[in-house]
């Protein structure tokens, strides 16, 4: 992909766009998503089966859920995030073809895991080296440990026009999408927190009030499990149809309209 014109994209256009192309569209983003949606609510009662002794002798087992849920939520809301950039990209999900860039999605995602494993461990053992070593270590660690997420942050950003552009059937490289994104790494950023920031605020919110239960000790009914499971699901799914509706916008922007 050739250089492209150092272009700024509208904050506060991109931010209203995605609120609208998500809440004023809940049809299509559960016509595109029941699928996935009751596969993972169903991944998401699966410790309310489980024995309430489940795993006491063995970390494995008991970390076991977490991560059938990490496996199934990366397949599901990647499959939901190839047909709702079609849907938005190109506007005919159904007609196109999927399983190439899901399987793209996919690698993109575990890539995502493995490379914030690889940066994140070492963090993890420096903040616990630097709690027996005194205030002065740990503020410093602190400072490190936020330097790194900025960056983080930032990186993904960059590079986070790889899903629309895999989910239109033109790939575009590492370094074709880093340029494209020149100048607008905190701007997608912004638009980030500024499109999922009030429902993530808003679920923590319904989750403490409504399933404080979670937290006294007794093993709580199916059905407050069921409902949970539904408003977790219901909010990644949401999250995620934002969070697409953002980069979409950016792509048509910086990718699509310079193609063109």
């Amino acid at each position: 992909m050739s250089d492209v014109p150092n272009l700024r994209v509208p904050v506060a256009d991109v931010t209203v766009a995605a609120y609208r192309a998500v809440f004023l569209r809940l049809g299509a983003v559960l016509e595109l998503g029941w699928l996935p949606l009751l596969i993972l609510l169903a991944v998401s009662i699966v410790p309310a089966a489980l024995p309430a002794n489940f795993g006491d002798q063995n970390a494995a087992l008991r970390a076991l859920p977490d991560f059938l849920d990490l496996i199934a939520g990366a397949l599901c809301l990647n499959a939901f995030g190839v047909r709702w950039y079609q849907a938005q990209l190109l506007g005919a999900a159904g007609s196109q073809p999927w399983l190439g860039p899901w399987a793209r999605f996919l690698l993109y995602t575990f890539a995502l895991y493995l490379a914030l494993g690889v940066v994140l461990t070492p963090l993890l053992y420096l903040a616990l080296a630097a709690n027996a070593a005194g205030v002065a270590a740990e503020a410093g660690a602190a400072a490190v440990d936020l330097a790194v997420v900025v960056g983080l942050l930032l990186t993904m950003a960059r590079l986070a026009l790889l899903y629309p552009a895999a989910a239109t059937g033109r790939p575009i490289g590492i370094g074709g999408v880093w340029r494209a994104t020149r100048g607008n790494g905190w701007r997608i950023v912004w638009c980030w927190l500024f499109a999922t920031a009030p429902l993530l605020l808003a679920v923590q919110i319904i989750m403490g009030a409504v399933f404080s239960g979670f937290h006294l000790g007794a093993r709580a009914p199916m059905g407050l499990y069921i409902l949970r499971g539904l408003v977790g699901t219901m909010a990644d799914f949401l999250i995620a149809a934002l969070g697409a509706a953002v980069l979409s916008a950016f792509y048509r922007r910086l990718v699509q309209a310079q193609e063109s």
